[in-house]
């Protein structure tokens, strides 16, 4: 299963540090912040990555030059629309998945330890599926994380930041089909954001919540954000 990232947005939430160096580039324990992602991806078995990127991506490009060395094969994908958000970022990757069906999705700020990861590719069972966590504990402002409502059978049943009937937090990994590049379409003008996407689409489709509840996991937004993980880098296995 081929994995894609997204990697185009500007982070300002992490402004001034990513005036010049692009978010998926900060430093982080002696290595890109993107990389360990791709890194953790890569132990779990994901040999074939399609990155899209935007905000100075060639900068990107460059500075993750080294995942050659990691033995998986790289796609990279341009968005030169990147401030329409990531539910555009994700449809330029639609000619890129021409042959697949199912693919892994994850934000290129997330990082995880190799449980969660090894988890929803060993629940996958042809249906999609999102990594959602009921007790964020990690998370320094739960309020910013975007939730998910699951019904009885587990399936995601709402989904956004502002809904106030929740049970867990979408923690930025899914196995999603191509159906999903229809619904983003579907929206009109500018493209809708994804969580908004997301809720059109699986009132047709359906979305499976994989629970990692409890296990480590960060969604690096702010400085607050980056210091925390840089704390925690002992801990990420």
């Amino acid at each position: 299963m081929k994995a894609v990232i997204l990697a185009a947005g500007r982070g300002e939430r992490l402004s001034p540090k990513t005036d010049e160096v692009p978010k998926p580039l900060l430093p982080l324990g002696g290595k890109p912040l993107t990389m360990h992602l791709l890194l953790r991806l890569a132990e779990a078995g994901v040999k074939e990555f399609i990155i899209v990127v935007g905000y100075l991506g060639e900068v990107v490009r460059r500075g993750l030059s080294s995942v050659k060395d990691l033995g998986i094969d790289v796609r990279w994908v341009v968005n030169p629309n990147y401030l329409l958000g990531n539910a555009y970022s994700l449809l330029c990757a639609e000619r890129s998945l021409l042959k697949d069906y199912f693919f892994l999705l994850s934000m290129s700020d997330h990082l995880f330890e190799g449980f969660i990861i090894n988890n929803i590719l060993n629940e996958f069972d042809g249906e999609p599926l999102i990594s959602v966590d009921r007790d964020p504990r990690y998370l320094l402002d739960v309020r910013e994380a975007t939730k998910v409502k699951i019904c009885e059978r587990g399936y995601v049943r709402d989904i956004g930041k502002e809904i106030s009937d929740w049970d867990a937090v979408d923690m930025g990994l899914f196995i999603l089909d191509k159906s999903i590049f229809r619904v983003i379409r579907e929206f009109k003008g500018k493209p809708a954001p994804l969580s908004r996407c997301m809720k059109r689409w699986i009132d047709e489709t359906g979305l499976r919540a994989c629970e990692s509840t409890g296990r480590l996991w960060l969604d690096v937004d702010t400085p607050e954000d980056l210091e925390r993980a840089e704390m925690m880098m002992e801990s990420w296995t």
